[in-house]
């Protein structure tokens, strides 16, 4: 007896995957009323799944959870569980253009808060002047 093809989710297309792959990265779950059977992932191929998503490259979410055969919006809860957070331990970046941009960003911000400091202390000087001597009268 052959055995009938499942539908793919709603929103996502059929990807073939390998047997043996499919056993080792989900387990099918059946919900009551007989609807298709829901596909548990494990931690090693959701990781995977959203380090695929963060390398810069010319493939979007898109194209990833079609050819993972999971949903866009599947994919986009993983990154929010599972991507690294900035501040929060986040690896530095590896290339030496990112280590450029990185230094040129910050030198651009540690001019930017020079001149703020130097406008701040500028105004500080003002606002401390006696105010007997007021501004200058303007001859005319």
């Amino acid at each position: 007896m052959p055995q009938e093809a499942t539908k793919p989710p709603r929103g996502t297309r059929a990807v073939p995957i390998r047997a043996a792959e499919r056993t080792t990265m989900t387990k099918q779950r059946t919900g009551s009323g007989g609807e298709s059977p829901r596909q548990d992932f494990d931690e090693t191929f959701k990781h995977h799944a959203v380090d695929l998503t963060l390398k810069r490259g010319e493939r979007t979410i898109c194209s990833i959870a079609e050819e993972l055969g999971i949903s866009e919006w599947t994919l986009y809860r993983w990154r929010q569980q599972y991507a690294p957070r900035l501040g929060a331990g986040a690896p530095a970046a590896n290339s030496p253009e990112d280590k450029d941009r990185e230094i040129a960003r910050l030198r651009a911000e540690l001019v930017r808060m020079q001149e703020r400091e130097i406008v701040l202390k500028k105004s500080l000087g003002i606002l401390s002047e006696t105010p007997g001597r007021g501004l200058p009268r303007s001859s005319g």
